[in-house]
């Protein structure tokens, strides 16, 4: 199996094998929370949720072992530079300090994914509902799927995907849903703030 990581710089590298992940995680380029996927397009996780490389973790005599055995590894790169230079997973960044999402575009998209959902339960109980039940249904789905996996979605990726069910949350009024219509609108307002965030963890 092959592995990409975003490194502390906000680039992803990959792909490495399970050998050459060990011997980063000995040098210490890969940690605990380094965020860690099977694809170049993610989804990311943390480094120590990791099958394989969990166990690298807290482990005293592991970095020692992993060190050694690195050097009979034909393809190990130099210590400064990852084996196949920088390439840039779309969306990728690095991973955010702190609370993420922000609370009101995590909450706002929960609460329209539910009032979606309701909205399209109301609309089957009519004659021709289920023309209108369906995409707030399956809006409703995808903006639940998407508050559950929000950590482990690249932040900018996330973003922008969330300025697009907002908009179409607003477009939802249409259809008498005036709750995911002002949660679209307090996500809209909170994305300048939340991209702000994005910049200065990067240049961190």
């Amino acid at each position: 199996m092959l592995y990409w990581i975003i490194a502390g710089n906000g680039q992803a590298y990959g792909p490495a094998d399970l050998a050459l992940m060990h011997r980063w995680v000995a040098e210490r380029r890969i940690v605990s929370t380094t965020q860690v996927a099977t694809s170049e397009h993610g989804p990311w996780r943390d480094a120590a949720l990791v099958t394989e490389l969990a166990r690298a973790f807290g482990d005293p005599d592991y970095e020692s072992a992993a060190a050694a055995s690195s050097t009979h590894h034909d393809a190990a790169p130099t210590p400064s530079t990852p084996p196949t230079g920088p390439t840039t997973a779309p969306g990728a960044s690095m991973p955010m300090s702190g609370e993420w999402p922000p609370a009101p575009i995590a909450i706002s998209q929960l609460v329209s994914g539910i009032f979606h959902l309701i909205t399209a339960t109301g609309w089957l109980l009519t004659c021709f509902g289920v023309v209108l039940s369906i995409p707030l249904t399956i809006l409703g789905i995808y903006e639940l799927i998407a508050y559950s996996r929000a950590r482990a979605t690249p932040p900018q990726q996330y973003l922008e995907s969330t300025k697009t069910k907002a908009i179409l949350d607003i477009c939802s009024v249409l259809t008498g849903n005036l709750a995911s219509m002002v949660c679209g609108i307090v996500i809209l307002t909170q994305l300048p703030a939340a991209r702000d965030r994005i910049d200065q963890n990067q240049q961190r």
